[in-house]
Parts: C-alpha cells; sequence; structure tokens
C-alpha cells in the first residue's frame, strides 16, 4: 500500500541539476526549478498535456497594495500583484486525480528605476500555479524539501547525471570512482590536521553525512579509524 501510494513521487522527486539555478527573491537565495522541466517530467508520466493531464484556470485577478511615495511625498501608483487559481488534473490507472493551487506574480512594483509592470506576470502565476500542483505529487521533491541547500546533495545528483547521460558509462563510473578516493584522502588528511577535538568532531560529521549518502561503508569505517587515531592522539596530549 505504501509504495503504491508513493508511486509517482519515487518516480519524480530527483530533479536534474540542469535544470535549476540559482536565484534570490526577496532576499533570499533559492534553487529555482524549471517550469518546462517539471511540465516535461509530467508529461513522461502522465502523457501529453490535455490527454494525460491538464490544468483549467478557476479564477484570476489583480489585487492592489499600498500607494508607493517618491522622496517628495508624491504618488508613484500603487502595487499590484496578479494572481490565478488552477485545478490541475492527471490520469493514473484510469481514475482522475486532481488538485487546485495557486499562483502570484508581481505585477506592478517599486524598483531602482520607479514603478515597474510586468506585463509577463498572467502567464508567470500560471506556471507557478502548475509548479506548485505537481511539486504535491512529488514532482522536484529535493528541490522544495530543502535538499539543494545541501551542496553534498548537489553533488551527487551531478555525479548520477554525468553517468547518465555519458556516452562510455565505464569510463565514466571510473572517472568518479578515482574522484571519490581522491576526495577521501583529502578528508582523512583535513581531520588528522584538526587542531581541536570540537573541530575533529564537526569534520568527521560531515564527511560521514557525505559518505552515508553515496553508500560507501568503507569510506565511513576509513573516516571512523582516522577519528579514533586523531581523538587517541589529543587525549595522550591531555595526559601529558
Amino acid at each position: 500500500m505504501s509504495n503504491q501510494n508513493m508511486s509517482i513521487w519515487s518516480q519524480v522527486e530527483k530533479t536534474a541539476p540542469e535544470a535549476t539555478k540559482s536565484a534570490k527573491v526577496d532576499g533570499q537565495n533559492i534553487t529555482s526549478i524549471s517550469g518546462q522541466h517539471m511540465i516535461k517530467r509530467a508529461t513522461e508520466i502522465f502523457g501529453p498535456v490535455g490527454i494525460g493531464w491538464g490544468w483549467s484556470v478557476i479564477e484570476e485577478r489583480f489585487d492592489e497594495g499600498p500607494e508607493v511615495l517618491n522622496d517628495k511625498g508624491l504618488s508613484l501608483g500603487r502595487i499590484q500583484s496578479h494572481t490565478v487559481r488552477i485545478k490541475l488534473w492527471f490520469m493514473q490507472d484510469d481514475k482522475r486525480g486532481e488538485i487546485e493551487q495557486y499562483g502570484c506574480t508581481k505585477a506592478v512594483y517599486k524598483s531602482s528605476y520607479g514603478m515597474s509592470v510586468d506585463a509577463e506576470a498572467p502567464k508567470k502565476s500560471l506556471t507557478d500555479a502548475i509548479k506548485k500542483g505537481l511539486a504535491m505529487l512529488g514532482f522536484s521533491a529535493d528541490i522544495f524539501l530543502g535538499l539543494y541547500d545541501d551542496q553534498d546533495y548537489v553533488a551527487e545528483r551531478k555525479a548520477e547525471a554525468a553517468l547518465e547521460q555519458a556516452e562510455n558509462k565505464e569510463d565514466e563510473a571510473e572517472r568518479q570512482r578515482l574522484e571519490r578516493l581522491d576526495w577521501l584522502k583529502a578528508a582523512l588528511e583535513t581531520m588528522a590536521g584538526a587542531v581541536t577535538m570540537n573541530e575533529l568532531n564537526k569534520l568527521h560529521a560531515t564527511y560521514v553525512r557525505s559518505a552515508s549518502r553515496r553508500n560507501e561503508e568503507k569510506f565511513v569505517k576509513r573516516l571512523a579509524m582516522a577519528f579514533e587515531e586523531r581523538k587517541a592522539q589529543f587525549e595522550q596530549k591531555e595526559a601529558a
């Protein structure tokens, strides 16, 4: 039952690194996902838009916000946002599923040039709503769960993508194996150079998390040995 319930999610939760980009929204650094990529993935799972899945617009509106004044107190106009509510539908095992979601975009806003108008606000709101609807099914869940904030996870996804796209998979697998051995060597050297027990604990935890994510049990054991060796050195120093 559990596996069946997660059948869509497990197929679409991982995002191709090339479909992402870093963006800054309202002062926050985020990972943005291509709407077209999510639509392509949905088409791979459900079929063409309009046949296996799609959406209809239930509501669309422009909402006025606060008035914007210039340095002299004169009105420049009011901020406006565009909102759309859609019903996203999809077919699974001859059953129709439906999800309602909202998409919002700044349509009129204050910028460094004064008041700016985004003529593509309706299109952006629709894309936003579609992405949010698909996200509820698990599409690009790794981004929405914050996994793309972890550089180890991003490196792992890039490695997986490189292997999938490589013409010679054996050569690429060997290249990645040697690269990971170099990573282990550097990790061991860094742990050996730790100057405090607190630093050693943090380094060990970080490296073990990276190795565990890749199921590198031998690496985990070697890191544990290095940890114990350096820990013993600290204890001997304190005893002396």
